[in-house]
C-alpha cells in the first residue's frame, strides 16, 4: 500500500514538474524577444473589437498586416492552407517602420537598416497577384488594465497610436509599448 501512494506520488510531482518547465519556456520566449530584440515602431490603424469575456485589450493592424500578393518574392508554397511569410520592414519618416518587401522564404541576409519579421497568411492559393493576403504576426492583440480598453479605442479613431514592436533574430514579434505622439501609454514588463 505505501509504495502504491509512493509511486503516485512521484508521477504527480513529475508530472506537476514537466507543466511547470513548459511554463517557464514560454514566459522565457516572450522575455528574450522583449529583452534582446530589435525595437522598431509600427502606426497602428483603428478597429473596433467587441469581445467581453477576454477582458480588456486592444486590437491593433498595420500597414504591414495586407500585403498584395504579387509583392511577395520566392517560390510559392506548393499546398493551400497557412503558411508563413517574411516581411521586411525599414525605418521612414518620424522613426515609424514600413514595408520595404516580403518572401515566401526566410532571407538569409537582411539588408542593413532592415529587420525581417515573420508573419502567417492562412490562404493564398487563389490569391490573385493584387489581392491582398491578411498577414498576422502575433501582435495583433493587447491587453490592457481594466476599464482602459476603450479609452485607447477612442484615441485610435482620432489619431494613430504606435505599437513599439520588439522583433527577434528569428523574425518573432512582442509588443513592447504603445504611444501617443511619442508619450508611452503602456509598456510591457520584462516579467
Amino acid at each position: 500500500m505505501k509504495i502504491k501512494i509512493n509511486r503516485f506520488l512521484c508521477l504527480g510531482a513529475a508530472v506537476a514538474l514537466m507543466q511547470s518547465g513548459v511554463l517557464y519556456a514560454m514566459i522565457q520566449q516572450h522575455v528574450s524577444i522583449l529583452r534582446d530584440g530589435t525595437d522598431i515602431t509600427l502606426q497602428s490603424e483603428p478597429v473596433d473589437p467587441h469581445d467581453f469575456l477576454r477582458g480588456d485589450y486592444v486590437i491593433l493592424r498595420y500597414a504591414i498586416s495586407n500585403i498584395e500578393a504579387g509583392k511577395i518574392s520566392g517560390t510559392v508554397p506548393a499546398t493551400d492552407g497557412p503558411a508563413d511569410v517574411y516581411v521586411t520592414v525599414k525605418e521612414g519618416d518620424g522613426g515609424v517602420w514600413t514595408f520595404a518587401g516580403a518572401s515566401w522564404q526566410e532571407l538569409k541576409d537582411v539588408p542593413s537598416g532592415e529587420v525581417q519579421l515573420r508573419g502567417r497568411t492562412s490562404s493564398f492559393a487563389n490569391a490573385a497577384a493584387y489581392s491582398p493576403l491578411r498577414i498576422t504576426y502575433g501582435i495583433e492583440r493587447y491587453y490592457v488594465p481594466e476599464g482602459q480598453g476603450r479609452a485607447i479605442e477612442a484615441q485610435q479613431q482620432e489619431r494613430k497610436i504606435e505599437a513599439v514592436i520588439a522583433v527577434s533574430s528569428a523574425g518573432d514579434a512582442q509588443i513592447r509599448a504603445l504611444k501617443d505622439n511619442g508619450n508611452v501609454l503602456y509598456e510591457e514588463p520584462i516579467y
